[in-house]
């Protein structure tokens, strides 16, 4: 597409007065802004007071450059940059604040605009008994010839806001979402054609969605942001707010902002897919279905609330998007196509009523997820949220149970507390680090259907594995499967490391031609084994103080074995591995004693031709 300048830099460029800036002379019909960033692992921060605020919370979430904050693999972030907010306490307020972000290597950010202050909010109550939520003024020109200073018109309060925010944190923002879930409705949004007053036929009337007020005026909003941003950053993104339904982004891409009926005119030349690049949307899939069927044979639902499930379903949604916008177009043939991003997801670690919730499921997903979002092309995923909402012993909802950390409340920092899925986060985001999604090498991978992952490869040739045995049972994220890596690829061993190897870094060696898997992602690399890989069992570190140590061993043919743990007095412990068939050559397994006291312990392999025993000692 042909590189455009908005009016307002030409200006600029020719020494012009601030009130030759006019609009951009391109819409997103005509252009995208070119996006090569890495993938983005985004949070949404929350508030908890009195001693965490964005910076501590922003810090606790990626870590600090000294290493004094560790951080738990955020990469960007989505704050809030509410207009009720600036105009009480001046635009600069939060400028410290992103800048602070940026320099501690959260970028990309993504900011949720709008919310009006009370002297700028629609008095109009288009929805009988209930005012608009939007801003007063709408359609007002967007523009003027500068006489109150700037390039856009005073009298319209979201112009000139979009035009400040834009002006004052230029470079610190990539992306601007204009609203947060403005789709949330009454109960239309989810009928198919045909159904009395859906969406796909119909515009939602102002008393069905949380904006109160006619659905093109949501499209005005993306057409001022768009105009309003662009002139000031034009490699800015502008993004749709958090949409949770296909047949809004529809209602979006058929009309225009013309008030009165969303018709093409000389004044609304354009529909609002001409208005936004990015596609943001919001996925719980414990909420919308996806872990659900209706059966005729038992008269009820089947459920299926287990991790593969719920990614599925995160999919399945954006599928259902990006149908919508192929059909408007946006396919990079007609139309640009649009970036996609994924501003809130999660599932709850603990169950209410029929939902999901289980610690191990919400890892599972975590991890899953992330992969399979950068197979998607999904440009960032952020988890909801940074925090849990409450205590456990207050929350009374699965939203309260969806945090990287424990609630914050009254906690000094840097106390927080990670939650199994925060070590889930962080491990993926070290793993992938520094690569990208290969497509051709997983496709090299012939994944059998009970097998899921993906490669991944750095600019230096290095590869990632991500490997993991479908999940099929309700309630239950136990799946097992055997995976022979291919001969072409030339693989021998690979070392594994597991879900949280964030918080305990020991690798498990693996034969390439005998990978065991199951419900629970595996990150593999290549790793070569030299002389020095011990012929007689060893246990490392020895002693063991973090909990988690790594037994060596050495098979020299193909037979089954067991492994066991015992302790000091010849109790058995643990059966590690119970009459197992190994190939022959080295093999590594994970041991962990976090759950035992210190003390003296033994490792005892048996195979049919001999028994071995080793001594280890666990401190701490």
């Amino acid at each position: 597409m042909k590189d455009l300048l908005p009016a307002c830099l030409i200006g600029l460029a020719l020494s012009l007065p601030i009130a030759a800036c006019t609009q951009p002379i391109f819409t997103a019909n005509d252009q995208v802004p070119a996006y090569n960033e890495p993938f983005g692992y985004g949070a949404n921060l929350g508030y908890f007071p009195p001693y965490y605020y964005d910076m501590e919370l922003a810090a606790l979430a990626h870590g600090t450059p000294d290493g004094q904050v560790p951080g738990m693999g955020v990469t960007t972030l989505r704050p809030g940059l509410f207009e009720h907010f600036l105009d009480y306490w001046g635009y600069d307020i939060r400028k410290e604040h992103f800048r602070y972000y940026d320099s501690i290597g959260l970028k990309n950010i993504v900011a949720i605009i709008g919310f009006p202050s009370e002297a700028h909010r629609d008095a109009a109550s288009y929805c009988p008994g209930q005012q608009s939520e939007l801003f007063k003024n709408l359609y007002e020109p967007i523009w003027d010839n500068g006489e109150n200073g700037t390039p856009v018109n005073d009298n319209n309060p979201y112009a000139l806001y979009c035009w400040k925010a834009a002006t004052t944190y230029k470079g610190l923002i990539k992306t601007w979402e204009v609203w947060n879930e403005p789709d949330v409705d009454n109960g239309n949004a989810w009928k198919e054609r045909g159904m009395p007053g859906n969406w796909w036929e119909n515009a939602p009337e102002p008393c069905e969605t949380k904006l109160k007020s006619p659905a093109y005026f949501y499209i005005r909003l993306l057409r001022i942001s768009y105009e309003v941003i662009k002139s000031v950053d034009p490699d800015a993104l502008i993004a749709t707010g958090g949409l949770g339904w296909p047949s809004y982004l529809d209602v979006i891409c058929r009309y225009t902002d013309n008030p009165f009926d969303g018709t093409e005119s000389t004044d609304y030349p354009h529909k609002g897919g001409a208005y936004f690049d990015v596609m943001s949307f919001h996925s719980y899939p414990h909420l919308d279905n996806s872990l659900r069927e209706w059966s005729n044979e038992i008269n009820n639902f089947k459920y299926f609330r287990h991790s593969d499930r719920a990614v599925n379903g995160i999919w399945a949604l954006l599928d259902k998007f990006d149908a919508v916008l192929k059909a408007n177009g946006y396919d990079n043939s007609t139309y640009p196509e649009k970036y996609k991003i994924c501003t809130e997801f999660n599932l709850p670690r603990k169950a209410f009523g029929e939902y999901m919730g289980s610690d191990e499921g919400q890892v599972n997903f975590m991890i899953k997820t992330l992969v399979t979002a950068q197979m998607r092309k999904v440009l960032q995923m952020h988890v909801y949220a940074l925090s849990d909402e409450k205590p456990a012993a207050e929350a009374n909802n699965e939203f309260s149970f969806m945090g990287l950390f424990e609630n914050l409340n009254n906690l000094v920092p840097f106390q927080g507390k990670p939650n199994p899925v925060a070590w889930a986060m962080k491990t993926t985001e070290q793993m992938l680090r520094g690569a990208r999604y290969d497509p051709v090498r997983t496709s090299r991978l012939n994944l059998p259907a009970n097998i899921r992952g993906a490669a991944f490869r750095t600019d230096l040739g290095q590869y990632t594995y991500v490997l993991w045995a479908v999940t099929s049972l309700d309630k239950d994220e136990t799946a097992e499967a055997t995976y022979t890596f291919p001969p072409e690829l030339n693989i021998q061993y690979l070392e594994a490391r597991a879900w949280n190897y964030s918080k305990n870094p020991v690798g498990q060696l693996v034969n390439a031609k005998e990978v065991t898997l199951t419900g629970s992602p595996v990150f593999f690399r290549i790793t070569n084994v030299d002389n020095n890989f011990p012929k007689e069992p060893k246990f490392k570190p020895n002693p063991v103080t973090n909990g988690v140590g790594v037994y060596e061993f050495w098979m020299f043919e193909d037979t089954y074995a067991s492994i066991d743990l015992y302790d000091i007095s010849g109790k058995l412990l643990q059966q590690i591995a119970d009459q197992e068939n190994m190939i022959e050559g080295p093999h590594a397994l994970f041991i962990d004693l976090s759950r035992y006291p210190q003390g003296t312990y033994f490792i005892k392999l048996s195979t049919p031709f001999s028994n071995q025993t080793v001594k280890l000692v666990k401190q701490g």
